[in-house]
């Protein structure tokens, strides 16, 4: 599957666009894993520097800490969705 990736306007958020639903209760936002009965969410949360996860309906929104850069999570990330 082609996972498109878009910057948001704050740059330790990257949103990932797998082209399918990814929620189908809505839009909401999860900071802690043990919040979660979501196998996807809460792998992405385990990720290092990851610290929080927003699900929308076709996205998948990543916020991570400032000093790590997207190119050391980002194909963890994409390899999570798949």
């Amino acid at each position: 599957m082609f996972i498109q990736t878009q910057i948001t306007p704050n740059p330790n958020s990257l949103k990932f666009l797998p082209g399918k639903t990814v929620s189908n209760s809505g839009s909401y936002e999860v900071t802690k894993k043990e919040d979660i009965n979501n196998d996807l969410v809460r792998n992405i949360l385990s990720i290092n520097g990851v610290t929080g996860v927003f699900l929308g309906v076709d996205f998948i929104s990543v916020n991570k800490v400032e000093n790590i850069n997207w190119e050391e999570i980002k194909h963890i990330v994409i390899s999570l969705i798949n």
